[in-house]
């Protein structure tokens, strides 16, 4: 073996040795342009001296199964692009996990059980649900442990999002704060509220901005969980946030299985103010359900591209991502969420892009054989049947209402009301909370029926009319975010564990952002500490603690 200009004692030099010393066969396709039996260990060869800057070519020598010596040149750019991919970082990720302080261990911990709690007690949106203040409660203690321990490395690494919060939670707070009887009357909208208060011969006294205060207050104790979510993921690594899409699968499954159970036998549901009948897991709103279905789609996909040094298992583990998936649509139309579905449609294409990542890089001998590729598409004729079974025997709720446009014309002509009321409390907004009371007012006496509008299913406009002009300031700071971090994650190709699941992130974030134009899912806990997860995945991969370091510098890179 030609060690190029290595010292021979370097540490780089024993170890390229005690790879060559370790015999275990396997086989190996495409890494030298053919099928060959070689060491395992020399995969990692190319990626680890590229890494240590040696000489861009290298020469060596090795014996296959059959003792016939073979004798290659590797280009080491190509090597980190073709045959690193079929590096074994599984182990190296469990011994990052086993190396980690008992104190990250603990935090992970507390962080499943805190998002535990949000799935169990914070499904509902609701300001008077008998839950909230178990999450409220939770999230305060996630964050004073988070504060207690967090250092500056860490804060640097969740500031964007801790600040933006926090930006939140100042205008939010703002709106709450007394204001004299002349200046509050000034402000546009409020009006018609002073006259009825001279009417009824109140005197006007010290009001806040907003004109419902406690639900405003109740719209600042709502930012506590996705904050505390922030918090609590800067105290771990980015190698155990790896760990937190088997969590979200569990979770989607328990939801989808509570689901099952409710259309079968109409039981059981958790709030009493629900879509009886309907597949809403733990959340009370058939939107919010069907949302985190379609969210399960991405998911999947990231979870059957991490990393996996077993060929075998990473087969098993595709095929078992396209049999949940194919389980997901027929559940999806049967939920009755006409977004859901269509969100459904968008998440599946999004999964194959994360999926089929590396396509463009593949070369015709890593083809297996047509066999096992034939066994994939198994889940997808399973599923395919499922949704015709489903249609034949009338369940696809979802897809009905989308055919006969129920409540959709509804919702079209509220858009000019709610164009409306923006304009009359701009620049300074109604008050968050605000929208149902303020509503009644502008509600044409034709559209009033035993249903009432408690949102307006359009959390982004919803946001300009209860915030103003600085809720739609940061509202616009936050989509240039978004869409400067998602085009850095799409364009350049996934290198490491750490961008595969920042574009798992985008898509999730893309998903509730494009349900909140129809529905309002930032509003349930649950669903914003999701959000939360989904744009900390977005940041750029940056190691916030100790326990991140050799798996999270790039030397090991997700294989093929």
């Amino acid at each position: 073996m030609w060690l190029g200009k290595l010292p021979s004692g370097s540490d780089t030099a024993r170890t390229v040795t005690s790879l060559f010393n370790k015999r275990r066969s396997d086989r190996c396709f495409g890494l030298f342009g053919k099928t060959c039996s070689i060491d395992m260990q020399a995969r990692n060869l190319a990626a680890i001296l590229w890494q240590q800057g040696v000489p861009s070519r290298l020469k060596f020598k090795y014996h296959n199964a059959k003792a016939i010596e073979l004798s290659h040149s590797v280009d080491m750019q190509a090597g980190i692009e073709t045959g690193n991919r079929e590096l074994d970082r599984a182990p190296r990720m469990l011994a990052e996990l086993n190396r980690a302080p008992a104190r990250t261990r603990i935090n992970f911990l507390l962080l499943c059980l805190f998002l535990g709690t949000m799935l169990f007690f914070g499904g509902a949106s609701r300001a008077d649900v008998m839950s909230l203040p178990i999450v409220r409660l939770a999230s305060v203690v996630m964050i004073a442990i988070a504060l207690m321990q967090i250092d500056h490395q860490q804060w640097m690494v969740i500031r964007v999002p801790a600040l933006f919060l926090l930006a939140v939670g100042a205008i939010v707070a703002i709106q709450l704060v007394p204001l004299p009887p002349q200046l509050w009357a000034s402000f546009p909208g409020r009006a018609l509220y002073m006259d009825a208060l001279r009417t009824a011969g109140i005197d006007g006294g010290w009001r806040p901005l907003s004109l419902t205060p406690d639900l405003t207050l109740n719209a600042l104790l709502a930012l506590l969980p996705p904050l505390a979510t922030v918090l609590a993921l800067g105290l771990i690594g980015r190698i155990w946030q790896q760990l937190l899409i088997p969590l979200l699968l569990t979770v989607i499954g328990l939801n989808a299985l509570v689901g099952l159970l409710q259309i079968a036998s109409n039981t059981p549901y958790f709030y009493d103010i629900t879509n009886q009948d309907a597949a809403v897991g733990f959340f009370s709103n058939r939107n919010h359900f069907a949302m985190l279905m379609a969210i399960g789609f991405p998911a999947l996909a990231c979870w059957a591209a991490l990393p996996q040094g077993d060929p075998t298992r990473r087969r098993t583990r595709s095929w078992l991502a396209l049999c949940a998936a194919a389980a997901l649509f027929p559940l999806l139309m049967t939920a009755g969420s006409r977004a859901g579905l269509m969100l459904g449609a968008i998440g599946a294409i999004a999964a194959f892009g994360i999926r089929m990542r590396r396509r463009s890089h593949a070369t015709a001998s890593n083809k297996g054989p047509w066999r096992p590729q034939l066994v994939m598409l198994i889940p997808l004729a399973v599923g395919a049947i499922a949704i015709v079974a489903t249609v034949a025997l009338s369940r696809d709720v979802a897809l009905s209402r989308i055919l006969e446009g129920t409540g959709a014309d509804q919702r079209t002509a509220n858009l000019p009301i709610y164009l409306t009321m923006a304009k009359d409390f701009f620049p300074v907004g109604a008050g968050f909370g605000s929208f149902e009371s303020v509503f009644r007012i502008y509600e044409p006496a034709q559209s009033v029926t035993q249903e009432y509008l408690n949102e307006a299913h359009n959390d982004l406009l919803q946001i300009i009319i209860e915030g103003g002009v600085s809720s739609a300031v940061l509202l616009a700071l936050f989509l240039f975010w978004f869409i400067v971090r998602s085009w850095n994650l799409w364009w350049y190709k996934v290198r490491s564990p750490v961008e595969l699941l920042g574009r798992t992130g985008s898509v999730m974030a893309a998903l509730i952002l494009l349900g909140s134009l129809v529905d309002y899912p930032l509003r349930t806990p649950w669903l914003s500490s999701l959000m939360a997860v989904a744009c900390y995945w977005m940041l750029p991969g940056r190691s916030s603690g100790a326990e991140g370091s050799e798996a999270e510098r790039g030397l090991a890179v997700l294989e093929a």
